[in-house]
């Protein structure tokens, strides 16, 4: 255990590619080991050369997506095998469907599959209790939306076209579908994703640090990167602005020479950057974090140990507010009344908002993403009137539906 007598602590550092995640995500561990026994996650098909001497303050795990794959394959195969009495001897009901045909080395990537896998490891050593924090080198932008968003996806795929209360009823339709090895197949994978998806939802649980470079386009590109993450629910815990060219008045920046001239571009861009970032901050209410470009290469963990930046800032920052659904009466009764539901997205470009309606869900969909909230008890028996964007919040009218609203 850790002793500290406090819940763990999962950070996950996200950001652009190139934005500098990986040093940052290593510093901000060795400076967290300070404080209490800290767990630094990678993921990737290789370890970076940053952390391959095994050196730092710090323990490390590095999780190939490929080998977890395999490794829950072969589980899985096994019990399935022995389940139905095959012992790996061919499919016993002769209906020439068997899904562990393919033996784990075979397997070389099944996206949805591997992002599950890698957050059920992080959530077991973040629920394990043996440590104070655990800092994840999170994947690129479009990588980070996969992880977050895979759990919730898979379980709704599943539960769409193999509803639970059929899968448990017995025998379906169909050889593969009332087969003991479809159903213990079935059984563990919904199992997992409902876990992790709550695992996800928990604002509590997992914190954002998101990591943004100075280099033109960059503001923009982050602020688009942070309201979709918004849509998702998440809001970074701070903002690190990194990598940070610092001049002083020794510098003349007007110098007719290519090199002074490249240097005069970038610090233009970086106090843009500060500049759009501010703004952003305010919105979220979040710190900004600025991390200098660091004067030699970051080769060790020790060199990344001694940055100069704010990472106390991160360590002792409250948990970041998120946008949580709200509802509201808007006049009216019975078959008359009328109901509000908003949520505050103040980043969001409201001419990518999309909005639809699965069962007892809304979907929200802008910024590229899509995320699926279930409604109060009341709006599952409405339908939508209608919906606008104002002051930062996306507002959507229900009125009730008069085939299902009990009637006075």
């Amino acid at each position: 255990m850790s002793g500290e007598g406090t819940a763990t602590r999962l950070l996950l550092v996200s950001g652009a590619g190139g934005a500098g995640r990986t040093t940052l995500a290593t510093a901000l561990a060795a400076r967290a080991a300070g404080r209490g026994r800290t767990l630094l996650v990678t993921v990737g098909r290789a370890v970076d050369p940053l952390l391959a001497d095994g050196t730092g303050p710090f323990d490390h795990v590095h999780l190939n997506p490929v080998e977890l794959l395999a490794q829950w394959w072969e589980g899985l195969s096994a019990t399935v095998r022995a389940g139905r009495g095959l012992a790996g001897d061919g499919d016993a009901g002769g209906s020439g469907f068997d899904p562990f045909a393919l033996e784990p080395p075979e397997l070389t990537g099944l996206a949805d599959a591997e992002h599950v896998l890698v957050l059920r490891a992080i959530s077991g050593h973040t629920e394990s209790g043996a440590y104070r924090t655990v800092v994840v080198d999170g994947p690129a932008f479009d990588g980070l939306v996969s992880l977050l968003t895979a759990p919730a996806s898979l379980a709704a795929y599943l539960e769409r076209v193999w509803p639970r209360h059929i899968r448990l009823s017995g025998a379906a339709a169909g050889p593969a579908g009332g087969s003991l090895a479809a159903l213990l197949l079935a059984e563990p994978v919904a199992g997992l994703a409902d876990r992790l998806a709550a695992f996800v939802a928990d604002r509590s649980a997992l914190e954002l640090v998101h990591v943004v470079t100075g280099d033109g386009g960059r503001a923009a590109r982050a602020r688009d990167e942070l309201a979709a993450l918004e849509v998702l629910g998440l809001r970074p815990v701070a903002l690190v602005l990194n990598r940070l060219i610092e001049v002083d008045g020794r510098f003349a920046l007007d110098l007719p020479h290519p090199a002074v001239r490249l240097v005069g571009a970038r610090v233009a861009a970086q106090d843009d950057t500060r500049e759009a970032l501010a703004e952003v901050a305010a919105l979220l209410d979040r710190p900004v974090i600025e991390a200098a470009e660091a004067a030699d290469p970051v080769l060790t963990p020790a060199a990344a140990a001694a940055l100069a930046w704010d990472a106390a800032a991160i360590l002792d920052a409250g948990p970041a507010t998120v946008p949580v659904p709200d509802i509201r009466p808007n006049g009216g009764a019975g078959l008359d009344a009328r109901y509000e539901w908003s949520v505050a997205l103040p980043l969001v470009d409201p001419t990518t908002i999309g909005l639809g309606r699965v069962d007892e869900d809304v979907v929200i969909e802008a910024q590229g993403v899509r995320r699926r909230i279930r409604l109060p008890s009341v709006l599952r028996r409405c339908i939508v009137a209608g919906a606008t964007y104002e002051e930062g919040e996306l507002r959507v009218t229900f009125v009730p539906d008069p085939e299902v609203w009990p009637r006075g």
